[in-house]
């Protein structure tokens, strides 16, 4: 009972399913469209189009690019893509993951949206030039990273960043944690959505580990903010 009360450590050195070289395609996409209903109805998609539009604001009518990193599937390009059609808003987002299968799978269900490029890179190093892009998103990224590479990769996406960066990831606790287990496991028959959700529950930072990380990457004024579901937003405005 006295643990119930006690601060949930940080689970490290732990490897994701997902992340063995050894799965098989199947495998791999009803994963990728596990996490893409998942964000869709448990709070991913919401808060990424939350911040991203008020960070856009009144910049609305100008075209965007957007670099999504560890993209996954590309469902939270292909929202943010139908977010801006709705909005007649010109976007190009550069959707980067590093595992072959899992870009293949995005390619192929990204056929319809031509504001997406599909490329394979190992973050947490962004291979791109200063202000290369509007905004810079990670979502569902961060708990799969030490603090150091944390660090890091905040460091690299405020560089590439020209207007904003935005960080969408679980919000570790014990509830979050059983809730989680409870509804892959209602969900979904597949055994990497079924084990590494908890995982990356456990995986994952608290506000103040993350408010620790950006300072230590050199960002000023990040702005965090819980959502339903267990999920937690850092942004940051960049000054132009």
């Amino acid at each position: 009972m006295v643990t119930t009360w006690l601060p949930l450590p940080r689970l490290q050195g732990a490897a994701e399913l997902l992340d063995r070289p050894d799965n098989s395609d199947k495998e791999i996409r009803e994963n990728l469209r596990d996490l893409e209903r998942l964000n869709r109805y448990f709070g991913g998609v919401r808060a990424v189009l939350l911040h991203l539009g008020r960070m856009v604001g009144e910049r609305s009518h100008r075209s965007l690019t957007i670099l999504d990193i560890a993209t996954g599937g590309a469902d939270i390009p292909r929202a943010i893509c139908r977010w801006a059609r709705k909005r007649k808003l010109a976007v190009a987002i550069e959707a980067v993951d590093r595992g072959d299968q899992v870009l293949a799978a995005a390619t192929e269900w990204s056929r319809d949206f031509p504001e997406i490029r599909l490329r394979g890179v190992q973050a947490p190093h962004l291979p791109y030039p200063d202000h290369s892009f509007d905004y810079v998103i990670a979502s569902l990224f961060f708990h799969h990273l030490n603090e150091a590479e944390g660090i890091l990769l905040l460091r690299e996406m405020a560089r590439v960043a020209r207007r904003g960066l935005l960080v969408n990831d679980l919000l570790r606790s014990r509830l979050a944690c059983r809730l989680t287990a409870i509804t892959t496991r209602l969900l979904s028959g597949n055994r990497l959505t079924r084990h590494d959700g908890p995982m990356s529950v456990l995986r994952g930072f608290r506000p103040q580990e993350l408010r620790r990380m950006a300072t230590k990457a050199g960002l000023a004024n990040v702005r965090l903010s819980h959502h339903l579901w267990f999920r937690i937003a850092l942004t940051k405005e960049i000054a132009t």
